[in-house]
């Protein structure tokens, strides 16, 4: 009896699904490449605040003592002004490593940071 009626919700919920349900309709040429310009757009605007945002910590602006805590953060009395890491970096703006490197190469590449050191630990960045 309990199958029967299963049987009998399935079929109807099946009915129903395939009334109500919405055809896929695919997008014109003109229209996908309106949403790629936008898409791409979005996330250059993206990627350029959050280089901003490094910017930012490495000069002391902006960035205040309670959101670096936030972020887990510290600073080292003997770091000096401006030393900013990789893992600072991915804490500040809560993301992979790859991301953040990715960022920091740019920054290195537009001549704003420089890279002290060459691998590991003991490297960090600062302002040009």
């Amino acid at each position: 009896m309990n199958y029967l009626i299963l049987i009998i919700v399935a079929i109807i919920s099946f009915t129903i699904g395939r009334k109500t349900a919405k055809t896929f309709t695919p997008k014109q040429a003109e229209e996908m490449s309106k949403m790629r310009a936008e898409s791409r757009e979005a996330l250059t605007e993206r990627t350029e605040n959050r280089k901003q945002k490094i910017l930012e910590l490495m000069k002391g602006e902006a960035v205040h003592d309670e959101e670096l805590k936030a972020c887990g953060i510290k600073r080292h009395p003997s770091a000096g002004s401006g030393q900013v890491t990789c893992n600072d970096v991915e804490k500040l703006l809560d993301v992979s490593d790859q991301t953040a490197s990715k960022y920091l190469n740019e920054l290195e590449k537009e001549q704003k940071i420089e890279q002290i050191g060459t691998s590991g630990k003991g490297v960090y960045y600062i302002l040009k």
